[in-house]
């Protein structure tokens, strides 16, 4: 039976996402907005609705999505730039007030004194034109009941999506396609590893465009076509695919959104209380977490192309850890770490930088908060058994990011 989640529920999706997104998955909304967005819709007598995979009902639709996000070279910007950046001290246009429309029609206006002149037959984009991948894939799926839209992964933002979930009339699904963590690539979902078809699928841009996607070697040929669209778009491109409801009752994760809360909730109680909020996350977890090293921030290293962040985070030990150094290569997500340049942790386990005073992650994306000298606990989280299989290695191990790493599970390393 579907579960109505509380505002207190609600509030600890951020704070749990964030805990959880291994360095990935954008900006945190700020609390204020987001206490904000959940009071206005709870006033408005919205429910949300959460249900497991089994209350799919089988002959229905289920939405999953492909898609990329993050960040392209200065030269591309200056050609295609679809938003100022997520990188400022304030955390970027996704915590501030930002009107993407206005700068997109301005930016078009720019380049069509310059190098791209506009045609009789050209559109602006209006004010939903993300929803036009939504409604061509109507069209082309026909009648079928449209239950839900699965989360691709779990991250700080998701809250952003999930607050217009009662809007359409949807239940959240209590399971995402990359387990209780965020990944960089479309590609990296248990969708893939079940052979779901990711054809055909409606690709976006902000700058208006359109594409059907009807046929393509594979979920990673698909990721690469995206990448290559988002890296001329801005740094993000994508849109929704079809699963049939008793398809995706088999291919996605169970248990990520309620494990999300349960961890977020945790933390949050042991902010208020004075508590350890680190202690207070391994609690929650059951078993799936575990504290593997502790120091301050030293160094974050850090370029964007190809649609990505790419980089190494690098930290100095403290405490038990004192004398020894951890070093962290992301793309966008933390996928890879040395402990005293010998290989440590890597994915398809988590790895994910926490304050150790205020319980919220370290985004990669925010560079202002990796401010030389802060003290951080690094958890890590482990990855469910679908990631250890031969297919979920090919697609989250350390081959997949070109580290010919042995993958060694975190229970293993940390005892």
């Amino acid at each position: 039976m579907a579960r109505i989640l509380s505002r207190e529920d609600l509030l600890a999706i951020p704070r749990g996402g964030m805990a959880l997104a291994t360095g990935g998955g954008g900006v945190r909304p700020l609390e204020e907005v987001v206490e904000k967005m959940v009071d206005d819709a709870l006033d408005q007598g919205k429910e949300f609705k959460l249900v497991t995979l089994e209350e799919i009902p089988d002959d229905v639709v289920v939405l999953s999505g492909i898609g990329t996000g993050g960040g392209i070279r200065v030269e591309q910007k200056l050609r295609w730039m679809n938003l100022p950046g997520f990188f400022a001290a304030s955390g970027g246009v996704l915590r501030t007030g930002f009107d993407s429309l206005t700068f997109i029609h301005d930016q078009i206006k720019l380049k069509d004194k310059t190098f791209a002149p506009l045609n009789s037959w050209s559109e602006l984009p209006g004010p939903d034109w993300a929803e036009a991948g939504l409604k061509r894939l109507k069209e082309i799926i026909g009648d079928k009941k449209i239950f839900s839209q699965l989360l691709g992964e779990i991250n700080q933002m998701i809250i952003r999506s999930l607050i217009r979930y009662p809007d359409r009339g949807w239940p959240i699904i209590d399971a995402t396609g990359a387990g209780h963590r965020a990944v960089p690539e479309c590609s990296i979902t248990s969708l893939n590893i079940h052979d779901v078809p990711v054809c055909p699928a409606v690709i976006t841009t902000s700058w208006g465009d359109l594409l059907v996607l009807e046929k393509t070697l594979s979920w990673q040929r698909a990721e690469e076509i995206v990448e290559g669209i988002s890296t001329y778009s801005g740094g993000t491109a994508g849109g929704p695919l079809a699963v049939e409801g008793k398809v995706m009752k088999k291919a996605a994760i169970p248990g990520a959104m309620s494990f999300t809360i349960k961890i977020g909730k945790a933390i949050n109680k042991a902010v208020e209380s004075g508590d350890d909020p680190i202690e207070a996350m391994i609690k929650a977890s059951d078993g799936w977490a575990y504290k593997v090293f502790e120091g301050k921030v030293t160094a974050l290293l850090f370029e964007e192309k190809y649609g990505f962040i790419w980089g190494y985070s690098l930290l100095k030990g403290t405490g038990e850890w004192e004398g020894h150094h951890l070093k962290i290569w992301f793309k966008n997500e933390n996928h890879i770490s040395w402990l005293d340049e010998k290989p440590y942790i890597t994915s398809p386990d988590g790895l994910n930088v926490i304050d150790p005073k205020t319980g919220w992650g370290l985004s990669n994306f925010w560079t202002s908060e990796w401010e030389y000298g802060r003290e951080v606990v690094v958890v890590g989280v482990r990855a469910e058994d679908i990631w250890r299989t031969e297919k979920g290695l090919k697609l989250l191990g350390p081959k997949h990011f070109g580290y010919d790493i042995p993958y060694k599970p975190i229970e293993e390393i940390v005892g």
